[in-house]
């Protein structure tokens, strides 16, 4: 019912059409409208000038704007000023909506009006029937006995009855409070009510926003109980709203939950938050009774002028369950952040502030660090000499912890790179770079500088710096070879790096680069380490080549093979045990990706130890088959670092779904995903769906097997109905 203004509007522009129609032979005495100009066909027009009535009948079809409209009959009464329109009337409007009606009168000022048997077919295919329909005070329309819904017809028999409607005794539109209220409304299933209500209401179409109940979501859980969430919605102004979803549950109360939005000339916020008083168990096995559950999260973004602008996220939680809980998040590591940024041309400059807060049993937040300042500067030349390019880059850092390490760190690095092509097609690209870093470390221990928590007694206070200058020539040759059913390009590429051989580098301490990993994306870069505390040392040579090939322009191939030699050794712990690139030759690295057909999409991405060419790592992903039946499978298989490791050991997952659109309304999907290493399933899950043009519903089932004290392995089911430009209800 969302879409009944429109018809309201249609409904009144029929006088206005009239009224022109009427002037055609009297516009001595109605006068019309010059920039509104109407046209009139009809098999016979009269003109009563006794009675003051004009009168056109058979066929007739008035045109006005980009509406027009059909009737049997249309006449005006000059002296009551009341027009008519009789038989198989019709009105077509620029909206997209028809109007049909038996028999429409309305006053030329188009207050008063009545209209008889009403039929409206909507732009979106939507259906609305009334058996008659009138108009008050310029503003308020009541229709009687009305029927709505957007489903189709069986085409088979019209006559039987739709998927769903909405029926009530009587529909009244006020366009000045502009709210449409229903009086005994049924909602009906294949003809069968099912619902009830004596009194309704909601804002009409014109109303962007407005405060009233939403949908209500309800459900049942092992922990919660059943469970209620009835959402109200506050339009407070314009630019602001507010939202309270509180939770009702049968065995551990009501959970507040709240958003509240705000949007500014510069800028925007949004606070979202809950809390409840329930039980929670510890990490100990104990249950603490009764005690304060809740999170926040908020975020903002404003500007200060076109070039800078600010902003916050603020996330935290009571416990490390309660999010997963009562279902707001699976965040392991949530983050808040306060950033000042600013941008001119290539430039960019930043002051961040982070803090973090850990949600799995192992994590001891005393341990997490507190990033305050971290302060970037990056500066990029507009093309120079040769086209030559020079950037500057500077960072610091102050990194504090509750308990453990502290690190402040100061860095700086001047780049230059130049960019060349030969007479033959040769691309070469000359860079010269050099870091610089400062260090101030607390509580450090050298002999284990990953270690931001070292044994009581062990660590120190360190100051130490460094300078790292690196000299890298890349060069590239891409063949093209082009025939009538295959085009293939086949480039070989080579860079050599010079560095200093600065292997050891256990004086400094490692924040930012232990998450290291060796693979395609980062064989050619100076430095494959991410962020800044790690440098890769010494003299090294990469190389590999890419293949990629067009069929028929169609169907689409690629593939990377890469390898790098270092000319000197390193130190044992700079890079970790089983990284690939802990020798002078590195492991293989590469990738492949087909795509020769529509429907079919394959990556494999690997890296082959050096020596006996076994997999380190494989990563997989296939989507195969078009809608009807469809495969997505996601593998990933990782070897442990080390071959003595009893910790991890290798890991191995895979992640599968399959689909089918059965017919143009069902589908149906089953997916899961096990570790192969551990013999388990993690998660299956299984969904059915309908959707046609009317109704939407959609079921899923999921077995879940991670448990964590109060969040236990479970077995969930949730339905979701949807009822076009009606609402929606969900479990």
């Amino acid at each position: 019912m969302l879409r009944l203004v429109p018809c309201f509007f249609a409904l009144s522009l029929i006088a206005l059409l009239l009224a022109g129609a009427g002037t055609a032979r009297a516009q001595e005495s109605i006068p019309l409208p010059r920039d509104l100009p109407s046209l009139i066909s009809a098999d016979e027009v009269l003109y009563d000038q006794d009675l003051g009535v004009v009168t056109a009948s058979g066929h007739v079809e008035i045109s006005h704007g980009q509406r027009v409209l059909l009737a049997d009959a249309v006449s005006y009464n000059l002296r009551s000023k009341v027009v008519t329109a009789s038989g198989n009337v019709s009105l077509m409007d620029p909206s997209g909506d028809v109007v049909f009606a038996d028999y429409v009168e309305l006053s030329d000022d188009l207050k008063e009006g009545f209209i008889k048997d009403i039929r409206i077919l909507l732009s979106d295919r939507s259906r609305l029937a009334a058996a008659s329909g009138l108009r008050t005070a310029g503003n308020r329309t009541q229709f009687n006995r009305t029927v709505y819904s957007p489903c189709n017809l069986c085409k088979e028999d019209p006559e039987k009855e739709p998927l769903w409607q909405l029926k009530a005794d009587k529909v009244i539109h006020d366009q000045e409070e502009r709210v449409i209220k229903y009086r005994d409304a049924y909602l009906e299933f294949f003809g069968v009510p099912v619902l009830y209500t004596p009194y309704f209401e909601h804002p009409d179409p014109t109303v962007k926003r407005k405060s009233g109940f939403l949908a209500p979501t309800v459900g049942i859980d092992d922990f919660l109980g059943g469970i209620a969430q009835i959402p109200y919605y506050w339009a407070i102004a314009p630019n602001q709203d507010l939202t309270v979803a509180p939770i009702f549950t049968t065995k551990q109360g009501v959970v507040a939950v709240g958003e509240y939005r705000h949007l500014l000339p510069y800028g925007e916020y949004n606070i979202e938050g809950s809390g409840t008083i329930a039980d929670r168990e510890n990490s100990s096995g104990s249950v603490s009774e009764d005690v304060f559950r809740g999170h926040i999260d908020a975020n903002g973004t404003f500007d200060l002028d076109k070039n800078w602008r600010t902003g916050f996220t603020l996330e935290r939680t009571t416990d490390d369950t309660y999010l997963r809980r009562y279902n707001f998040s699976n965040d392991s590591v949530l983050v808040s952040n306060a950033v000042l940024e600013g941008f001119e041309g290539r430039n960019y400059a930043a002051l961040n502030g982070y803090s973090y807060q850990g949600v799995r049993t192992d994590d001891d937040n005393d341990e997490a660090p507190i990033v305050l300042p971290l302060a970037d500067v990056n500066f990029v030349s507009e093309p120079w000499i040769g086209d030559s390019v020079y950037s500057f880059d500077l960072n610091a850092l102050v990194l504090s912890r509750l308990e453990g390490r502290n690190t402040r760190r100061l860095s700086g690095t001047a780049s230059w790179s130049l960019p060349y092509t030969d007479p033959i097609g040769g691309l070469y690209k000359v860079t010269a770079r050099v870091a610089a870093d400062g260090y101030r470390a607390t509580d450090f221990d050298s002999s284990d500088p990953d270690n931001p928590n070292p044994p009581a007694g062990s660590g120190s206070d360190e100051t130490v710096g460094r300078i790292f200058p690196q000299l890298a020539v890349d060069w590239r040759y891409p063949w093209v070879s082009r025939g009538e059913m295959l085009t293939q390009t086949v480039e070989p590429r080579v860079q050599v790096v010079v560095g200093p051989n600065d292997d050891d580098q256990s004086d400094i301490p490692n924040e930012d680069s232990q998450d290291f990993e060796f693979d395609d994306t980062n064989l050619f870069s100076l430095n494959r380490f991410p962020g800044r505390d790690r440098v890769d040392p010494g003299q090294r040579i990469d190389y590999g080549f890419t293949w990629s090939g067009t069929l028929n322009g169609r169907g689409q191939a690629s593939a990377f093979l890469g390898q790098s030699y270092r000319f000197s050794d390193i130190d044992d712990g700079l890079f970790p045990a089983g990284s690939g690139v802990e020798d002078r030759l590195s492991d293989i690295v590469g990738r492949v990706h087909l795509n020769p057909i529509d429907h079919v999409n394959l990556l494999y991405r690997f890296r082959l130890d050096k020596d006996n060419l076994q997999s380190r790592r494989n990563e997989l992903g296939a989507f195969i088959g078009p809608p009807a039946l469809n495969l997505g499978l996601n593998y990933l298989f990782i070897a442990a670092e080390d071959e003595g490791e009893t910790e991890f050991g290798d890991r191995e997952e895979i992640d599968a779904r399959v689909s089918s659109e059965l017919t143009d309304y069902w589908s149906v999907f089953v997916s899961g995903t096990r570790d192969l290493q551990l013999n388990k399933t993690l998660e299956a899950r299984v969904g059915v769906a309908y959707s046609d043009e009317c109704f939407t519903i959609e079921t899923i089932g999921r077995r879940s097997f991670f448990s964590d004290r109060d969040v236990s392995s479970d077995t969930s089911f949730f339905v979701r109905i949807v009822f076009k430009h009606l609402g929606e209800v969900g479990t």
